[in-house]
């Protein structure tokens, strides 16, 4: 199966897919080969490993020419490896036929400019394939009844001895022969109905005679079989872009307990050892009193000498409720290289005491660093971070705060303008607006990519901007200018000016082939947040990460699902749009805005979960193979493993609040964790893989083979 991702005026990708055992639920993956396609070249299937290929003729634009290629992936060659070429005669316009396939025979059928249908032949005249070409063998006239209702479908295959069309929801058969000088269709004008009310369909198409898979626009495939037609896979793939040219069997046979592969059969790993004893005892909590990062200059040179205040930035007032001086933890000064660190007092006031506690023992703090260029721009640096203090009257700290601080690094955050008008506020983008961002456009894609990298800069009302200097301002570049700490007497106020809840993934699950998978998300949130910051109110950047630890008793993932089944799960946490206002002496100078998630909040007639982005593309041999050896294990029929210490990965594109996409993880323990259970079908080993350490370490996650 080959999907090309079509574009009007470039070149596309063709994509291998293998449709594992057709005659079951089955599943349709990649099988990570691919081939790019000149601008205007087309492809479509010939049957087997055998492919079409329309093309350019080199220095002539309007000419094109077919070629037979075969796809030589499963034995290290090329998915496009040149066959031969075919003549170009007189009559054929290869460019001109947009409604072009191959039957079961391997010879080619299409509609001509005319509307009629014309099977041809490849012939040798000399035995050479230098001498290949395509003669057409019949010609059924556009006026034939049977193929005026053919040509009316939106999406037109062959299978065994029918032709197929998609229209409107319905899918039609025609019985079809092809012999010199003659085409059949019949026995109807109208055809058979095989299936209506298929309403989602845009395209169609079979394996071979049987089974029919239907693709709607967004990419999402449902398969089905039988007679009558019946759905027997709702969920076949996803995210399937582009047209779909299947190479149809005359029969299917079952693939039964064999394990899915590419090549040749796979066989046991001796190398790889099996998951190790669950642990019975987990060592005590152990956390930072102490929050540190560094602070850089526009230029990227340290920003030595400069106050930092760090405040319990989780006391934020309601919203329209006034403002509040977020409470002082502490102060410091920047050393030569732009760091800096404090030391959480061991006494905290009550009222961040009680925010902490409610946070399952997790201190979110933000430190602030203001100064002044040459020519009078404030600069304000931001930072969010998390502490693990201990709590009072135990002297222990929670294994929640622990873990969400385990690890986090040094951040280095640059000084960017305060450029916000300190008396009016910025209003929220329409819904409208937010449909066109960057942060929206990821949303909407279905399957999830682990190497997508977010955007420096975002826009939460349209198209973000390519390459933004938020030290551009009215036309003068202050990244060179001499920057001045500012006084230490004013202080930064906070307000929030709006809130929104927005669905965030806080687990993955994964389960190829014989197994199942679930998210056990329960009890009490267990979160790690990106913070946005915006100099003027509508464009964003992510400034550190806030960590959310509040009690959400009742949320629960998803129960054992699979085989091939990988999904994200989502939770409602809410966000606040924070504006930060400068102030000396009561008057306000400079402001900045952030969002920065807060609670779980379940809205008014919304679920307490929903599944996320499909993420069976990263499960499989082929990923399998690519991945890191030290991070491989098996499983033995019906065992289970989970997840219970460390980190998740960071999922970018997590949630999406007020037009801007943030990335989130999640911290597991008891209630938090990812589990894979084997299956019985065979005896062979379930491979699992994790995506930084091996099982026993912090895997991030468990990936399924």
């Amino acid at each position: 199966m080959l999907t090309p991702n079509k574009w009007p005026d470039r070149s596309s990708t063709l994509t291998r897919y293998v449709d594992w055992d057709p005659q079951s639920t089955g599943h349709l993956f990649s099988a990570e080969k691919s081939a790019t396609l000149p601008y205007e070249h087309r492809v479509f299937s010939g049957g087997g490993t055998r492919l079409f290929k329309i093309g350019q003729l080199p220095g002539q634009m309007y000419t094109r020419t077919l070629g037979s290629y075969r796809d030589q992936t499963e034995t290290g060659g090329s998915l496009l490896s040149l066959e031969y070429t075919y003549e170009a005669r007189a009559g054929q316009n290869w460019k001109a036929y947009t409604r072009i396939w191959s039957d079961a025979a391997g010879r080619v059928v299409n509609f001509d400019e005319a509307g009629n249908l014309n099977v041809y032949v490849e012939q040798f005249p000399d035995g050479t394939t230098a001498s290949a070409r395509m003669s057409r063998l019949a010609q059924l006239p556009a006026t034939d009844q049977a193929l005026v209702e053919l040509s009316k479908s939106t999406s037109i295959w062959s299978a065994g001895d029918k032709i197929y069309g998609l229209l409107n929801g319905t899918i039609r058969s025609w019985n079809y022969s092809a012999a010199l000088n003659n085409i059949t269709l019949g026995p109807s004008a109208a055809g058979t109905v095989i299936a209506t009310g298929l309403t989602d369909a845009a395209t169609a198409w079979s394996p071979a005679p049987g089974v029919f898979y239907t693709k709607t626009t967004d990419g999402a495939v449902k398969k089905f079989t039988g007679s009558p037609l019946t759905l027997i896979n709702d969920d076949f793939a996803v995210g399937l872009n582009g047209d779909v040219f299947a190479g149809a069997a005359s029969c299917l046979s079952s693939a039964g307990d064999e394990k899915p592969y590419f090549g040749q059969v796979p066989v046991d790993d001796l190398n790889v050892p099996s998951v190790p004893p669950a642990s019975t005892t987990s060592p005590p909590p152990s956390g930072p009193e102490v929050v540190s990062g560094r602070f850089l200059l526009p230029d990227g040179s340290p920003a030595a000498g400069m106050n930092v205040v760090v405040e319990a930035s989780d006391l934020l007032p309601a919203e329209n409720e006034g403002v509040v001086n977020l409470p002082d933890l502490g102060s410091t000064t920047t050393d030569a290289d732009g760091g800096w660190s404090l030391t959480i007092p061991d006494s905290l006031p009550p009222e961040v005491q009680t925010v902490v506690s409610d946070n399952g023992g997790a201190l979110n703090v933000t430190a602030t660093t203001t100064g002044r260029s040459e020519s009078g721009v404030t600069l304000v640096g931001t930072d969010n971070l998390t502490a693990a203090p201990e709590e009072p009257g135990t002297g222990t700290r929670t294994r929640f705060a622990a873990t969400v601080t385990e690890g986090e690094g040094v951040h280095s955050v640059k000084l960017l303008p305060a450029l916000a008008d300190p008396e009016t506020v910025v209003p929220d983008p329409t819904p409208e607006e937010q449909q066109t961002t960057y942060a929206a456009q990821l949303d909407r894609q279905a399957t999830y990519d682990s190497d997508q990298v977010a955007l420096t800069w975002q826009s939460d009302r349209g198209t973000s901007p390519e390459a933004y200097n938020p030290y551009l301002i009215n036309g003068t570049n202050i990244t060179s200018q001499r920057v001045t700490p500012l006084a230490d007497t004013c202080y930064w106020d906070s307000d929030v000016v709006s809130r929104q809840t927005a669905y965030t993934v806080v687990g993955e699950s994964h389960a190829y082939w014989d197994a199942a998978g679930n998210v056990e998300y329960k009890s009490t949130l267990s979160n790690t947040i990106d913070v946005g910051f915006s100099a003027s109110g509508d464009l964003w950047s992510v400034s550190g990460s806030t960590s959310v630890g509040s009690s959400a008793a009742g949320v629960a993932g998803f129960s054992w699902r699979g085989p091939y089944v990988a999904k994200q799960w989502k939770v409602p946490i809410e966000y606040n749009k924070v504006k930060k206002t400068r102030r000396c002496g009561g008057i306000p100078m400079n402001s900045f805005y952030e969002i920065r998630p807060s609670k779980f909040k379940v809205p008014s007639g919304q679920p307490v979960g929903a599944y996320g982005k499909d993420a069976r593309q990263l499960d499989g041999p082929v990923r399998y193979a690519n991945s890191n050896p030290r991070y491989r294990s098996w499983l033995p029929p019906y065992a289970t493993w989970a997840i219970e210490t460390g980190h998740s990965v960071k999922w970018s594109g997590a949630a999406v609040a007020f037009g801007v996409s943030f990335g989130a993880s999640t911290s597991y323990d008891g209630s938090h964790k990812q589990s894979i259970r084997a299956g019985g079908k065979t005896a062979r080993k379930h491979y699992i893989w994790g995506y930084s350490a091996p099982p026993g370490a912090h895997m991030g996650v468990i990936y399924s083979n």
